[in-house]
Order: structure tokens, then C-alpha cells, then sequence
């Protein structure tokens, strides 16, 4: 008889290229992972000093792929899947352990626990088990080297947060809903890449195009040592475009599409989304002969998304209440808790439980943050006044109340961050007035002009103490609106300016509130975001010249504006 080759596993349910995992799949990760934390606890209090007191698990799943094309071809396919794994070790009692600084510098990509985060693509317990060993025994020797360092530097400095508890325990967690993720079409996904980009082919000034579909699954098991058990899945789609043009003067000329969704069906059908890269084309064509501006301070109007970038810089990234735990951080808003920051027509509010806003899904939903918590909504500004920041499970100073806001990408210490950051305006101004406030502010400066900003690409903010406390926006698309409301389309700025004068700036918000769907990167990685805001008129912002860079023209026509194609 002859002799067969037995096969250990099913190489269809195993298969590492198809990503997802079934619902079986992911018990039995989580099987492993709680089986492999009883037995590093069990290990560490007969054997170890510091002893930990508190250990986490977070798998994560990522699956992505990526369409991409240009002028009609497809020039990029890939996929994708990786599994990753943090680890939590926490060393010492709840009261003092070896999280410094909020955790704010825990995320260097030199500790050697960074090279056992990748988990095995196939399921098998042995491969697991061994990988979540080494990931844990690692972690536990920079925990303690923490710890100590920690209490190392108690002997020549004054910890002001000592008194404050390094965790709160929570009670245990039990959320186990899993959900088919949907597949996408691929060949109708190819074809509407190569319909956007034949578009561009008439244009020979525009040098470089770009279209791309991105789909995102992301699955996540987290256990820990108090009896949480959790399990969440998200997609994000999107589909973006970015066209260059050079122009006589050898000046670049960017504009950018994109949409960053939670369902699929929010992104814009075929006839719609061919609509918008014909007018992004006929606006990049009116901003190549648009002057260019090199500095500006005076009445400015946000549309709703510039304003969502306003606020995300200037009051959320400094309302993340790990900052408060560091002495590095210029903490600008920390003895601020009580007092106005704002007009008393603002509330801002972070509430990652929303699902959506709208019709459109909020891609900055969460039930439960990274450390297990619940994620609660929280207040931080009502009537213009600060209530409170977003917290971790370590409380922060002034505030005992949690409320679940600690996230991270992948080997980072989870940190306070923003989810669904939302903007709500008590006083809306129609969009008829605050054009005609706008205008009168702009005659009563006695300037020449205002600023309209209509689009941003994205924005970055400074909080250490070291460094300026200020922000950036970087504008896409502004128009100059002068005294006798005449608009002329301009180019070459963005907006910048310090968070408490910005804000005492802000005369009034319109009733538009708008959905931004994106990304967010900080010290714990890069995170999806979402923040509603209604557009927003300011009495006095400042804006300041970008990079003047010059290219020379390019030596050789394009080859499909030389003539008559060849046919095939």
C-alpha cells in the first residue's frame, strides 16, 4: 500500500494570503492568549520581584488591499495581512508601577520586545504560544527596568503625580460579537480606478495623476488579567486622487480627493465621483494662474472641514489628559479645568460609542479602548468652558473619573487620544450671514481682503514644553473674498497660529456641521479619527507661505500628447 503524507491541518482554513478569520479562529486565539497569561501570572508571583500586577493581551488582525492606477491602467494590486500582538506587563501595585510619563516616550522601536510582536499567520497553538512567550518574557524585563529607573530617578527628582494612582482597576469585561466582514469587488473596484484616470489624459500640464481604493479590516482580541474577554472588527474604505500640474514657472499644483468611509456605501457612486475629479481638474486649472500669497493675518471663514482640523489641533490633541502626566508637555489647557477657553455657544464633546453621524459611519467608533475600558463620552467643553480631558485607566490630576480613551496602533503604549471628536454649536449662524459678518469684519479691519479656506489636506500641532506651542493647516484650496464680496482664488499658504488667542479669535459658527473621516498620529501611532464641526468665522487667524520649491520642466513631452496614438 502506499504510504500518504497526512496532512496536520486544513490548508484551505489556514490559508495566511486569505486574511479574515472565522469566528472558530478567533476563540481559539483567544484561548491561547488567556491560557499563556495564566501561565506567565502563575510563573511571575512564584518567581520574580517586581512582581507585575497587572497583564494584557491585544491581538490585532490587519487585512488590507490596496487598488491603484493611473490613466487608465492599473498600476498597483497588493494584499496584505499581518498579525500583531501588545503586550501590557505592568510591574510593582496599582498605586506605583513602571509607566512613566503617562507612557507618553513608551513606544521605542528599539526595545527588543518589538521583535516578537508579529505573531504566526496560521493558528497552531505551539507557534502561538511560543511567540506570546517570548513577547511576554521580554516585556517583563522592560517593565522592571522601567520600574526601577522610575524609582532610580525619585532620589533626584520630584514626581508631582506620586500621589496619583498608576492604574484603577477595572471589572472585567465580557464582549464577544463577531460579524462577517464584507469582501469587496475587485474587478468593479479595477474599473472605476482606470474610468477616473482615463479623465486626465487630455491635460497634458497636469504631469502626475493618482487614483487608489484602499479596504482596511482590522479584527481585535484582548484578554487580561482582570477576566476581560473582547472582541471588535472594523472596515475603512477609501478611495482617493491626487493630481499635480506644473506650470510655466515650474511651480507644483496639487489637488487631492478622498474619502475615508466605515461603509462602503457612503463612498460616492460612479457619476458622482467622475463629477468631482472634473471639477478638482477645471480648479486646478483656475489655481494655476491664481497668485500665489506669502503671508497674511486678518478675518478668515473655515469651511466645516478646516474647522474640524482647527479644533482637532488646537484643543484635542492638548486635551488628552496623558499629557498632564508629563513634565515634558507645555500642558496649555492644564490649569485651565473650570475656566472659559471658548465662546459659550461651544460644546466639544468626544463620544467614540456614535456609530455615525448622518448617514455616514464614524471610522472613529470604539466600544472599548485599547486597555479593556468602556468607551465613554465625554464633555470637555460646555458653554466654552473646560470640564475635563480624555483619560487612559490611570487617572490624571484633578480628574479621579475615567473614560476610556487609551489607543495605539500597534507596539505603542496606548495613550489618551480622540475618537469622534464633535463640535456642537448653540448659536448657528446661516450661511447668508456669516458671509455678510464676514465681509463686515473684513471692511471694519479696514483690510483688503479676508480668507475663505474651502479645503485642507491636514494639520500638525506642537505640545511639548520645549517647543512652540502652535499649529499648522495646510490648505488646499482659498479663495481672497474682498471688502465688495468679489472672490479670487489663491494659493500658497497655510494657517497657523497659538491655541488661546486663536480661540478668543472665533466670533461665530455656522449650522453646517460636516462629518471628517481620517487619520491621527501621535505618540501611540497613527489612529482612525472622525470630528464633526460646523464652518467657523474668525476674527483674526494667521497664515504663512508654504515650501517655494521650483522643479524644472521636464525635457521629453508626455508620450500621449505628441501626437496620434499607434493603434494596437
Amino acid at each position: 500500500m502506499k504510504k500518504q503524507r497526512t496532512l496536520l491541518h486544513d490548508p484551505a482554513l489556514y490559508d495566511p494570503y486569505r486574511g479574515l478569520y472565522t469566528r472558530a479562529e478567533l476563540e481559539k486565539v483567544r484561548s491561547y492568549l488567556k491560557e499563556e497569561l495564566s501561565r506567565s501570572l502563575k510563573h511571575f508571583k512564584k518567581n520574580t520581584s517586581p512582581r507585575p500586577h497587572f497583564i494584557s493581551y491585544l491581538f490585532r488582525n490587519f487585512r488590507s488591499e490596496k487598488i491603484a492606477g493611473r490613466l487608465g491602467g492599473i498600476t498597483d494590486h497588493t494584499t496584505g495581512s499581518q498579525n500583531t500582538t501588545y503586550c501590557d506587563v505592568r510591574v510593582g501595585g496599582p498605586k506605583f508601577d513602571n509607566v512613566i510619563n503617562g507612557g507618553l516616550e513608551d513606544n521605542s522601536d528599539r526595545d527588543e520586545s518589538i521583535e516578537y510582536i508579529n505573531m504566526p499567520a496560521e493558528i497552531e497553538q505551539d507557534s502561538f504560544r511560543f511567540s506570546l512567550w517570548k513577547l511576554t518574557d521580554a516585556k517583563y524585563r522592560e517593565a522592571a527596568e522601567q520600574y526601577y529607573e522610575r524609582k532610580s530617578k525619585e532620589l533626584h527628582y520630584v514626581d508631582p503625580n506620586r500621589g496619583l494612582p498608576s492604574r484603577l482597576k477595572r471589572p472585567p469585561v465580557r464582549h464577544w460579537k463577531y460579524r462577517e466582514l464584507p469582501e469587496i469587488d475587485r474587478e468593479f473596484w479595477k474599473y472605476r480606478i482606470r474610468l477616473a484616470g482615463n479623465l486626465l489624459k487630455k491635460y497634458a500640464n497636469i504631469k502626475n495623476s493618482r487614483f487608489e481604493f484602499n479596504c482596511h479590516h482590522r479584527q481585535s482580541v484582548l484578554v487580561n488579567s482582570e477576566g476581560s474577554m473582547i472582541l471588535q472588527q472594523q472596515c475603512i474604505f477609501e478611495l482617493r486622487g491626487s493630481l499635480w500640474l506644473l506650470n510655466k514657472k515650474g511651480e507644483g499644483i496639487v489637488q487631492e480627493i478622498h474619502f475615508t468611509e466605515g461603509d462602503i456605501k457612503d463612498l460616492p457612486d460612479e457619476k458622482e465621483f467622475l463629477r468631482i475629479i472634473r471639477e478638482k481638474i477645471d480648479r486646478l486649472l483656475i489655481l494655476e494662474k491664481a497668485p500665489r500669497m506669502d503671508s497674511y493675518s486678518g478675518p478668515v471663514l473655515l469651511s466645516p472641514v478646516a474647522a474640524g482640523l482647527f479644533f482637532h489641533e488646537v484643543v484635542g490633541h492638548r486635551l488628552e489628559g496623558s499629557r498632564l502626566l508629563s513634565p515634558d508637555e507645555g500642558g496649555t489647557f492644564r490649569s485651565l479645568r473650570g475656566k472659559r477657553i471658548a465662546p459659550d455657544y461651544i460644546d466639544i464633546i468626544d463620544h467614540p460609542s456614535l456609530t455615525a453621524f448622518g448617514n455616514r459611519q464614524m471610522i472613529g467608533h470604539f466600544l472599548y479602548d485599547d486597555e479593556g475600558s468602556p468607551a465613554e463620552k465625554s464633555v470637555l467643553v460646555e458653554k466654552g468652558i473646560l470640564k475635563e480631558f480624555l483619560t487612559t485607566s490611570t487617572p490624571i490630576p484633578g480628574q479621579k473619573k475615567t473614560n476610556g480613551h487609551a489607543r495605539s496602533q500597534k507596539f505603542e503604549r496606548p495613550i489618551s487620544r480622540m475618537g469622534n471628536l464633535m463640535v456642537v454649536n448653540r448659536k448657528p449662524v446661516s450661511p447668508e450671514e456669516m458671509k455678510e459678518r464676514f465681509i463686515e469684519e473684513i471692511r471694519r479691519q479696514k483690510k483688503p481682503y479676508g480668507i475663505h479656506v474651502l479645503d485642507t489636506l491636514g494639520g500638525e500641532t506642537g505640545t511639548n514644553s520645549y517647543d512652540f506651542q502652535a499649529f499648522k493647516g495646510e490648505i488646499l484650496d482659498a479663495t481672497r473674498v474682498f471688502p465688495d464680496g468679489r472672490e479670487e482664488p489663491v494659493r500658497g499658504v497655510d494657517f497657523v497660529g497659538t491655541p488661546l488667542s486663536s480661540l478668543d479669535s472665533v466670533m461665530c459658527m455656522g449650522n453646517d456641521p460636516m462629518l471628517d473621516n481620517s487619520y491621527c498620529g501621535a505618540e501611540s501611532g497613527v489612529v482612525p479619527v472622525s470630528t464633526v464641526s460646523p464652518s467657523m468665522l474668525m476674527r483674526s487667524l494667521e497664515l504663512q507661505g508654504q515650501d517655494r520649491e521650483r522643479y524644472t520642466q521636464y525635457v521629453v513631452p508626455l508620450p500621449y500628447s505628441t501626437g496620434k496614438r499607434k493603434k494596437n
